[in-house]
């Protein structure tokens, strides 16, 4: 009897297909709309014309990045927990938020730590310091790990000087990763620069007054096949 080589392929079964579609269609009645804000998360993403459209289009995301979205922030409170557990004392909430340019420019941070063990291991704390928590997986935790953030995600740098800036915790930041694939956790400090928090302050009102002005900024990228640009929920509508 010949042997049967063929390979079943579960994800091209009608089940399957039809199971994702209806969440799909599901994900996208409840996509949420645009902030009335511009964000300090999104403004160091290198393409300007990608923080307008984040800003001020309803986003076509995929249930999927929805997700992956949601796994941050599963992750950020575990990691808050654990240092939490470890003596740790975070601020009330409402110390997190910031808004500047009369409202259009707004940030949540996810965490100042005012008081905790001193030294620990070693390791000394200057308190009180923001905490920023992001989840990643393991090669661009690797490319932090080796690089640095400012080198290899510099839109996390922007968040982080403009929450330094904005909210006078001059301090260095105690930023956290978490590998969403190995569930390991890497912490490091981030000075606070008062030159690079003016320059992200300075691009967010360029955006912002352009944005208002009804003006689109230029893109990053000159070819659409870039993957940048294949990867952003924002390409058709950029390059129709």
């Amino acid at each position: 009897m010949p042997l049967n080589l063929n390979r079943a392929s579960l994800s091209s079964e009608v089940v399957n297909v039809a199971v994702n579609d209806a969440i799909e269609r599901a994900a996208a009645a409840k996509a949420e709309l645009p902030r009335p804000y511009l964000g300090a998360s999104i403004v160091g993403n290198d393409c300007l014309r990608k923080v307008q459209f984040d800003w001020w289009c309803k986003p076509t995301l995929s249930s999927r990045v929805r997700d992956i979205f949601e796994r941050g922030h599963y992750f950020e409170d575990v990691a808050r927990q654990h240092l939490i557990a470890a003596g740790f004392k975070f601020a009330p909430p409402e110390a997190l938020a910031f808004s500047a340019v009369n409202g259009c420019l707004r940030g949540n941070a996810d965490g100042i730590v005012i008081a905790g063990p001193n030294p620990l291991g070693g390791a000394y704390f200057n308190y009180p310091f923001l905490w920023e928590h992001k989840a990643t997986n393991a090669k661009n935790w690797r490319a932090i790990e080796r690089d640095g953030l400012e080198k290899a995600f510099p839109q996390y740098a922007a968040q982080v000087a403009l929450y330094q800036a904005y909210l006078d915790q001059t301090n260095p930041a105690l930023f956290t990763v978490t590998n969403a694939d190995a569930c390991e956790r890497l912490h490091f400090w981030v000075p606070f620069s008062a030159e690079r928090a003016q320059e992200w302050s300075d691009r967010a009102v360029t955006i912002i007054e352009a944005t208002r002005a009804g003006e689109l900024l230029p893109r990053a990228y000159d070819d659409p096949k870039h993957w940048h640009c294949r990867m952003c929920s924002h390409a058709e509508r950029c390059w129709r």
